[in-house]
């Protein structure tokens, strides 16, 4: 079942994968959360998967996603929030943490909750801790596709950050190698590189005017292919904000990591 409007660009990944996966059967479409209440959702009518979307902050009442929880406590029920709603989490809670997806990871999650089903996997308990949303989020299917999606190169500072992305980007059978934050390191590494770079995955806690050479060193050198030329970077959402970067530039949230380069990769 799907809640809410679609305003035809915030949800549009999420949907077309709904639409389009033969293992889904949409029954439901409802407007509004009092809407599809009134329908008797969750007494009269089921759903093995609810998902809203929202659009901005103030779309429902507190009452009506109470009511809904409560009606799907066992089920999976998901909210797909926008960009207008980034800042829920902190400002107030609406939705709990195990219920809320930003509209960019919403499609992976998705994927990845589907395939759940076939193992029996539990949903999420909607007063799950932090924590355990994170364990939740964190885990891969156990089916992979055998080839490698992409070369791909990891440039950061962190060395943890590097390793831990290298080891998520390995398990989406990706190509990976990683390099320190500047230009030097990353011209001595491309020096030792034949074949051309998919995707580059940069971490913005350096100055902007550090990140944007080291950029430019990787478009300069021809080694991020324009078939799927995304570059991605680490970020918070306040330093995304006030980043003015060029149009090949994919924001990820580090939170979201897993589910937001899954999405990455698989469009390359």
């Amino acid at each position: 079942m799907i809640i809410g409007r679609d305003d035809g660009s915030t949800f549009r990944d999420v949907l077309q994968m709904l639409r389009k996966n033969s293992q889904v059967r949409v029954v439901f479409e409802y407007q509004t959360l009092a809407a599809a209440l009134a329908a008797g959702l969750g007494h009269t009518l089921s759903a093995d998967f609810v998902i809203v979307l929202q659009s901005c902050s103030d779309e429902y009442a507190q009452h009506d996603v109470n009511d809904l929880i409560g009606r799907c406590l066992f089920g999976h029920l998901l909210c797909c929030y926008g960009p207008w709603c980034t800042a829920d989490g902190r400002s107030h809670e609406l939705w709990p943490i195990a219920c809320r997806i930003p509209a960019a990871s919403a499609a992976s999650l998705v994927e990845l909750e589907l395939l759940g089903f076939q193992t029996e996997t539990r949903a999420l308990f909607p007063m799950s801790a932090g924590e355990e949303v994170f364990a939740h989020r964190s885990q891969f299917p156990k089916i992979l596709e055998a080839k490698v999606h992409c070369k791909a190169i990891v440039i950061s500072n962190d060395s943890q950050l590097r390793t831990t992305v290298a080891e998520i980007l390995a398990t989406l059978n990706c190509e990976c190698t990683y390099s320190p934050l500047s230009v030097t390191a990353i011209r001595r590494h491309l020096a030792t590189q034949h074949d051309s770079l998919q995707l580059a995955i940069i971490d913005l806690d350096e100055t902007h005017r550090v990140v944007q050479a080291c950029l430019d060193v990787l478009h300069a050198e021809g080694r991020i292919t324009t078939s799927a030329g995304m570059s991605a970077c680490f970020t918070s959402r306040e330093n995304s904000a006030t980043w003015t970067a060029p149009p090949s530039l994919h924001f990820v949230e580090k939170t979201e990591l897993l589910l937001q380069l899954r999405r990455l990769v698989n469009r390359s």
